[in-house]
């Protein structure tokens, strides 16, 4: 009798010692975590102008677990950044997937926005943001980006607003969120430096849409003693399922902005 109570406890655990690593699995399978990142040309703000660390910025990602990244204040090619590609050669230094859209030229480049992908990139859509009659600031853009994400088509858009003027970002936020109506089929995680605090109207128009991670405390600039959130990510809630935020408070030195992550469980 006792020989067989064993048996059957040692089938037990050996059964449940089966499952365990299968349904770890499928929990992992099921998640997505998530970047934002202003990295200010790579140059570290406590350095001076022209020096270049890009090797910190991918330290920062990679350190994120991140698999897909919004990445804004991208030099591509100019006189500043040893006429780099920057995108391409953090793309290289991670083994991702990469597309970079011009905002303005600069430099004898470009100057512009970007995302970084673990997953296939099927398509990318860039969208000119408006400005103001008479208002003398930067073209603004969002870039949209159709992923196959394990399986399933998902939309991830980087964007950077306008920080001059809070009706002109109030306008790009509503031009933004018309541009993604006609993409609301797929799932969709836009991420940036929107210029905005979450009690700005910007702010508020865009989380009548879709639902944002983290805190209005969870703040993300100036990098030493931050007081301001104006990073941002947003979700629709019915396709994604929050699961964890931070603000990488340790990765202080490589830009101006604090980094910020989220990982998301996937609603199939």
């Amino acid at each position: 009798m006792k020989r067989s109570i064993i048996t059957f406890l040692i089938s037990c655990c050996m059964l449940a010692a089966c499952k365990s690593p299968k349904q770890q699995a499928t929990g992992a399978a099921n998640q997505l975590v998530v970047l934002s990142y202003n990295i200010h040309h790579a140059n570290p703000p406590s350095r001076p102008a022209g020096f270049i660390d890009l090797d910190t910025i991918a330290t920062t990602i990679r350190s994120s677990g991140a698999e897909l990244v919004a990445i804004q204040e991208l030099d591509s090619m100019t006189n500043r950044s040893n006429r780099e590609f920057q995108l391409q050669l953090l793309a290289e230094k991670l083994g991702m997937h990469y597309r970079f859209e011009r905002t303005i030229p600069f430099g004898g480049g470009a100057y512009g926005i970007g995302i970084l992908s673990r997953y296939p990139i099927m398509e990318t859509m860039a969208f000119a943001l408006p400005n103001l009659e008479g208002l003398p600031t930067e073209p603004r853009k969002i870039l949209l980006a159709k992923l196959d994400v394990k399986g399933k088509t998902i939309l991830f858009g980087s964007t950077h607003l306008d920080f001059t003027n809070a009706e002109l970002t109030l306008a790009q936020a509503r031009e933004m969120l018309d541009k993604l109506q006609q993409y609301r089929t797929y799932p969709i995680i836009i991420a940036g430096d929107f210029n905005a605090v979450p009690e700005d109207p910007a702010i508020r128009l865009i989380e009548a849409s879709l639902a944002s991670t983290g805190k209005a405390t969870d703040y993300t600039i100036p990098v030493l003693e931050p007081r301001k959130k104006i990073d941002f990510i947003f979700y629709e809630s019915k396709h994604f399922k929050p699961v964890s935020d931070s603000v990488m408070r340790s990765h202080n030195y490589g830009s101006d902005h604090l980094p910020i992550s989220a990982t998301f469980h996937l609603i199939r």
